[in-house]
């Protein structure tokens, strides 16, 4: 293997990981995000009061509309949505795109490592 060969597999191993890494997210970043956006509305609790939104608690693996002590819009409840990393990236980037008609009044985050780092907050948060 001659060096330039070398160094552009060296170059795109770098470049996975540090793809990789960033779909990853960080949890701790995530949480900033999560006191800085979302505590007003949302608790994480079990059992924890629904504010503006719902409790998050359980939410990996739930169906949408479905968290008790919360009134949820019908579109939210029709939308069969059961959240994973994916539904809960799409609906965090643009929530009325998501699920037209719901309640979340909320613009959206549309940066990709701010979705990454508060989805892999929420799922440990949310066990």
């Amino acid at each position: 293997m001659n060096s330039w060969t070398a160094a552009a597999m060296a170059a795109l191993t770098i470049s996975l990981a540090s793809a990789a890494s960033a779909q990853e997210g960080d949890a701790a970043r995530g949480q900033r995000l999560f006191n800085q956006q979302c505590r007003t509305c949302h608790s994480l609790e079990k059992g924890g009061s629904a504010v503006a939104g719902p409790t998050l608690f359980g939410l990996f693996g739930s169906k949408a509309g479905t968290a008790p002590g919360y009134e949820f819009s019908e579109s939210m409840i029709r939308s069969g949505i059961i959240w994973d990393d994916k539904s809960v990236a799409d609906y965090l980037r643009d929530p009325k795109a998501s699920v037209p008609g719901t309640k979340m009044v909320y613009g959206g985050m549309k940066q990709a490592g701010q979705l990454a780092d508060m989805v892999a907050y929420l799922k440990q948060a949310t066990k």
